[in-house]
């Protein structure tokens, strides 16, 4: 689950990013919404999409355009199980 402080920290970085995004950081009630469309993900994959989207978009963020850029490479079922019977092994 996404650590609260590391959304705000991206919510930051959206409107340093896009200082006319009309979004307000203070309303608990935005945040909040904002926070559940996000909270599944880890520290990385939040911050890989934060990136990506500062570095690439010309529009203000959305939900939507953010997710577009959630496209951090992702490990299969088959990588986890086989690092784990590696660790387990002690390799």
């Amino acid at each position: 689950m996404l650590d609260k402080k590391i959304f705000i920290n991206g919510i930051n970085d959206l409107l340093i990013a896009f200082p006319s995004w009309n979004f307000d950081a203070e309303n608990k009630s935005a945040l909040s919404f904002w926070y559940e469309r996000f909270k599944h993900m880890d520290k990385e994959r939040f911050g890989y999409m934060i990136k990506s989207y500062t570095d690439h978009e010309t529009r203000f963020p959305t939900i939507a355009g953010l997710k577009k850029c959630d496209t951090i490479p992702r490990k299969s079922r088959d990588q986890i199980q086989h690092e784990q019977m590696l660790k387990e092994m002690g390799m």
